[in-house]
C-alpha cells in the first residue's frame, strides 16, 4: 500500500458464480478514500438503472475507512450501502452503519471491505481470514437468530471469531431487517438485512491477525492521545457517569460502548448480565442496551406510556434483536402507530391477538410474527409502516405525524419521535437535512440539532450553556451567530446543513462516531471552543487521518473530497430515479403540522411556512451549486469536483448554468 492505515485489498464475492476475487484498494485512493466515500464511486459504477434492493446486481458494498482498527479513539465503525429495500416511495441508494469489533477485525484479516453480488442457490455465509475467503454453507444455520448465528458460527471457528448475521427477518426479506454483530452492533435503517435474505447470505465471519501500517506512528500516537484526551465524556450530559444501584446488584448492570450519552436517561449504553426472563421462564438474560432500546419497557406518563416493566422490556428488545428487526421502526414508527389506530377505534386486533402494549406476550407475537411474515396483518407491517399503511387501506393520516419521508421515522426533527427536544428555529435545519438525503439524516441530525441542545441549560441545567457563548461557539464553527441564535427564524439555517453534511460523510468514511464528531465545542475550555494542542476541534478527524495515512491533505481538500461524495450521491439519484426538487419538498406537509415542540424562550409552538422553507431550500441549492428549479447538480458543479464523465452521462438530466 501506498498510503498507511488500508488493508490494501477490496474482496468482491458473486454468489451467483461463486467467484472471489480482490482488487487493490488503490484503484479507488485517495479521492474516494474509504467508507461511504469509496461506496458512492461503486455505485455510480455498478448500479444500472431500475435495479431493485432484491434484485441479484444490487451490490452489498460493507466497507471500513482508514481509522478503522487502529489506535484512533471513537473510530472503528462500519458502513454498509446499497439500494436499500426500507426507501419509500421508491428502492433506492442509500447507506447505514454499525460498530463494534467486526469491521476492525476485517481490516486485519487483510480487507478494506466486502462488496458482494448475485444469489447463492441455497444459505451460504462468507469465511474470511488474512486474505483468504471462502463461500461455506449456511443450511443449518438458516432460520436461526442473529444471537445463535454467532454462537454457532464461533463454536466451529473459535471464540476470537466476528460474525456479522442475519435473523428471520433478514431471510424472509422484511423489509425492517437488520443485520448485526455481537449484541447491539446493528447495520439498523435500509432494510440491508432483506438485502442479505434476498442473497441468500446469512453471515459474514471474519478473523484477522495481519498488521496495519502507520505514515506517521509518532505523529497518528500524539493526535490520538490529544483527540482522547479532549472528547472522552465532555458532551455534558450530567447523568451519563451514573449507573443505576439498583440494576447494578440485581440486572449486573455496566456501561458498554458508547462513551457519550444522548441527552435521554434511558438511552444509554449499559450491558446487563443476570436479567430474568419473563417469557422464557426460568432464563436468565443477558444483553446489550443501546440507543432506542431503551424504551421497549415503557414509560409512563409519556409519548411512550406502555409499560412493560424493565425485565419484560428487555427481553422484548433481546427478542427485536434475535429476531433481527430495526428497533427506531419498531419504536418510533409502528408501535405509536397502532397505538394510534387502537385510541382512534380503528384496530383492536392483530391477526387475531388483541393489542394490548402492557403485554410481552403481545409484543412477542407481533415481532416474531413480522420476521416471520406469518399471518395478513403482521405480513403488511413486514413491509415498514408506511407500506403497510398502504396494503391495509389504514392509518393514511397518523403517517404523517410519525414518518418525515423516505419511509423513515422522525428523529430529531421536533416531532415525530417526541423523545429529542430540538424545538423551533433549530428543527428548520432537521427539515431540510430530511429534503435533502435518502433515509433519517441522523448523522447529521446529532451534528446539529443534538449538539445545540447539548450546549442549552434546557437540556443541561449543570453544564449547559447559555445563549450567548452558544452563538459565540456558532460564530466560530459556522461563520455566524444566526445560525444558533435562537431567535434568528429562518435564516441562517442553510449553511449548517451545507456543512453537516461534508462531516457527515467523513464520519461514515473515516469512519468515526457521530455522537463525538464533529468536535464543534467543549465544556474543557475557557471560550468553549474545542481544541487539543495545536488543532481545533473540526480539524480533528484530518489530523488523524493524514498522520495514519500520510496523504497530504489539508481541511479544505478533505472537505472538498467529501462534497465530492455529496455530489455524485446526488448525480446517482438523478440518473437512476430522477431525484427532484419535487421530491425534496415532499417533506414540507410533515413539518407543517403544528405538534412541534414548544420553543421554552418565546412560549409557543411553530409550524413551518412552506414559502419561507422554500426559500432556505434556494439557499442550500446555491451553496451547493445545485439548479434551484430542479435540485440537481449543474455541468458546472461536476465539472468542479472533478466529474465530467458523470455530467455527460447524466446529460439533459442536469443544466448548464446561465
Amino acid at each position: 500500500m501506498k498510503y498507511g492505515g488500508y488493508a490494501g485489498k477490496l474482496l468482491r464475492v458473486n454468489l451467483t458464480t461463486g467467484a472471489v476475487e480482490q482488487q487493490d484498494t488503490m484503484d479507488y485512493l485517495p479521492n474516494w478514500y474509504g467508507g461511504r466515500a469509496m461506496a458512492a464511486r461503486i455505485a455510480w459504477d455498478e448500479i444500472p438503472p431500475g435495479t431493485g434492493a432484491f434484485d441479484p446486481a444490487n451490490p452489498l458494498i460493507i466497507l471500513t475507512g482508514p481509522l478503522t482498527g487502529t489506535a484512533a479513539p471513537f473510530s472503528g465503525r462500519t458502513t454498509v450501502s446499497g439500494v436499500s429495500a426500507q426507501g419509500h416511495p421508491v428502492e433506492w441508494y442509500s447507506r447505514s452503519s454499525f460498530g463494534g469489533h467486526w469491521g476492525p477485525e476485517l481490516k486485519h484479516a487483510g480487507f478494506d471491505g466486502v462488496i458482494v453480488t448475485g444469489r447463492a442457490p441455497k444459505p451460504v455465509f462468507l469465511r474470511i481470514e488474512n486474505r483468504t475467503c471462502t463461500v461455506e454453507d449456511a443450511g443449518d444455520l438458516w432460520g436461526m437468530g442473529i444471537y445463535s448465528s454467532q454462537k454457532k458460527i464461533m463454536e466451529r471457528y473459535g471464540k476470537d471469531w466476528r460474525v456479522f448475521s442475519i435473523g428471520p427477518a433478514g431471510e424472509n426479506k422484511v423489509r425492517i431487517a437488520i443485520a448485526a454483530t455481537e449484541t447491539e452492533s446493528a447495520s439498523g435503517q435500509g432494510g440491508y438485512g432483506a438485502v442479505m435474505g434476498s442473497k441468500n447470505l446469512k453471515a459474514i465471519a471474519v478473523h484477522g491477525t495481519l498488521p496495519l501500517e502507520v505514515a506517521e506512528p509518532e505523529r497518528f500516537t500524539e493526535v490520538c492521545r490529544l483527540v482522547l484526551k479532549e472528547a472522552h465524556g465532555s458532551h455534558g450530559w450530567p447523568h451519563t457517569a451514573k449507573l443505576d444501584p439498583y440494576k447494578v446488584k440485581r440486572f449486573g448492570q455496566r456501561y458498554q460502548a458508547c462513551t457519550q450519552g444522548c441527552g435521554v436517561k434511558c438511552y444509554d449504553a449499559r450491558f446487563y448480565t443476570t436479567v430474568p426472563a419473563v417469557l422464557q421462564k426460568g432464563k436468565t438474560l443477558s444483553g446489550q442496551v443501546d440507543c432506542i432500546a431503551g424504551l421497549f419497557p415503557g414509560f409512563e406518563e409519556s409519548f411512550y406510556n406502555w409499560n412493560l416493566g424493565f425485565e419484560a422490556g428487555f427481553e422484548i428488545g433481546q427478542i427485536a434483536n434475535d429476531e433481527g428487526l430495526n428497533h427506531w421502526e419498531i419504536l418510533v414508527g409502528l408501535i405509536p402507530w397502532l397505538r394510534f389506530l387502537k385510541n382512534d377505534g380503528v384496530l383492536n386486533r392483530i391477526d387475531g391477538m388483541e393489542i394490548d402494549l402492557n403485554s410481552p406476550e403481545f409484543w412477542a407475537f407481533l415481532l416474531r410474527g413480522i420476521s416471520r411474515r406469518e399471518g395478513e396483518f403482521r405480513s403488511a407491517l413486514a413491509e415498514g409502516t408506511v407500506r403497510a399503511s398502504q396494503i391495509l387501506g389504514i392509518g393514511k393520516e397518523r403517517l404523517k405525524e410519525l414518518f418525515p419521508a423516505w419511509g423513515y421515522a422522525g428523529h430529531w426533527d421536533g416531532h415525530g419521535d417526541r423523545i429529542n427536544y430540538v424545538f423551533f428555529p433549530y428543527w428548520i435545519v432537521s427539515a431540510l437535512q430530511w429534503a435533502m438525503d435518502t433515509r433519517d439524516p441522523i448523522s447529521s441530525a446529532h451534528g446539529y440539532g443534538q449538539n445545540i441542545m447539548g450546549w442549552s441549560r434546557i437540556c443541561s441545567p449543570e453544564l449547559g450553556l447559555g445563549w450567548d457563548r452558544i452563538k459565540k461557539v456558532s460564530a466560530n464553527v459556522y461563520g455566524s451567530e444566526i445560525c444558533a441564535d435562537p431567535e434568528s427564524g429562518y435564516r441562517g439555517k442553510a449553511f449548517p446543513v451545507w456543512w453537516h453534511g461534508q462531516r457527515s460523510v467523513m464520519k461514515d468514511s473515516l469512519t468515526v462516531g457521530d455522537q463525538v464528531f464533529p468536535r464543534i465545542y467543549s465544556l474543557r475550555t475557557e471560550d468553549n471552543f474545542a481544541r487539543a494542542g495545536n488543532m481545533d476541534g473540526p480539524s480533528f478527524e484530518r489530523h488523524m487521518f493524514t498522520s495514519l495515512t500520510g496523504i497530504p491533505w489539508n481541511d479544505g481538500d478533505l472537505e472538498h473530497a467529501s462534497e465530492r461524495v455529496i455530489q455524485l450521491e446526488r448525480a446517482l439519484l438523478v440518473r437512476n430515479w430522477s431525484r427532484s426538487r419535487t421530491d425534496d419538498e415532499s417533506v414540507i406537509p410533515y413539518f407543517e403540522k403544528t405538534e412541534q415542540q414548544t420553543n421554552p424562550l418565546i412560549g409557543k409552538q411553530v409550524a413551518l411556512n412552506p414559502e419561507k422553507f422554500k426559500k432556505v431550500m434556494d439557499e442550500y441549492y446555491t451553496l451547493r451549486g445545485w439548479d434551484k428549479g430542479t435540485g440537481r447538480p449543474t455541468v458546472e458543479t461536476l465539472k468542479k469536483f472533478d466529474l465530467r464523465k458523470e455530467a455527460e452521462e447524466l446529460g439533459d438530466k442536469i443544466v448548464e448554468k446561465d
